[in-house]
Formats: C-alpha cells, structure tokens, sequence
C-alpha cells in the first residue's frame, strides 16, 4: 500500500516527526504503517526529507530518563539515514512558517516542516496530522489511511 500511494509520482517526500515516532516506539495502531515508509524510505524508493527540527521530540525521551546514549544513537541514525535529507532551519524557512502558521493556524512545528518540505521540493508530506491537508502545494498521506 505504501508503494502504490507513493508510487513514482512523488520523488520528494517530507517524512513528518509523527512518522519517526510512531515506528521507534513501534506504536500499536500506526507502527506498521510507519515501519512501511521507513522501509521504503530506506529502499530508496523515494528521497525523505525531514527538519532537523525532527531531532527534538525524538530526543527527548531518551534524556528524560537519562539515557544520552540512545539520544546519540536516534541523533546518528536520523543524521545518516539512506535516502533522507535533514535540513537545517533556515531564515527562509523561518519566515515561510510564519506564512503559512498565520494563515492556516498550524503550531509552529508543523509550519517548519511543512516549510522545509517546500523549500526542498516536497510533493508529498506523509504525517498522521490531517491538518496538513489543508495545505495547498503539497499532497497529504495520512498514516491512519495506510492502516486500512
């Protein structure tokens, strides 16, 4: 299902935070559907592109319970990951989030990387947030539809 949703259509695909956090914790209603797209991700079946800012919540956790050490290993995995783009916030994205936070009311993490995924040519954003999709310029694929 992931492959034909994806298909040839999009080469440029922002991977949401939801999409990370959901296959690391191997979530019980969405971890399947998100270890898809990590695979076909890593398969290079298509080019990810992600925020740094996807580093955060990512990171957290592990520290919280003072565990550095899969901080680090989350930190280099997202950093050399095949087929993935980790791109820094820039000004620019800055200044397009704000756009696009003021005019679709977004939290500002989605605005960033809804940003990002613009700024680098994204056709299409896989998250689980259906609030991307009132987002014009960019398809939506919602995780919970890949569960069907």
């Amino acid at each position: 299902m992931v492959r034909s949703a994806i298909a040839q259509r999009h080469q440029r695909v922002l991977i949401d935070t939801s999409v990370w956090i959901y296959h690391f914790a191997e979530h019980s209603a969405f971890g399947e559907a998100a270890r898809r797209v990590i695979e076909e991700l890593e398969a290079g079946r298509f080019r990810g592109i992600a925020s740094e800012l996807t580093l955060l919540p990512i990171i957290v956790k592990p520290l919280q319970v003072d565990r550095q050490d899969a901080a680090d290993d989350y930190e280099t995995l997202l950093s050399y990951f095949p087929n993935l783009d980790l791109i820094p916030i820039s000004r620019a994205i800055l200044l397009d989030a704000a756009g696009l936070r003021a005019r679709h009311r977004l939290r500002t993490p989605d605005a960033i990387q809804l940003s990002t995924g613009f700024s680098s040519g994204a056709t299409l954003a896989i998250t689980n947030d259906a609030a991307w999709a009132q987002v014009a310029g960019i398809e939506t694929l919602l995780l919970s539809d890949l569960t069907e």
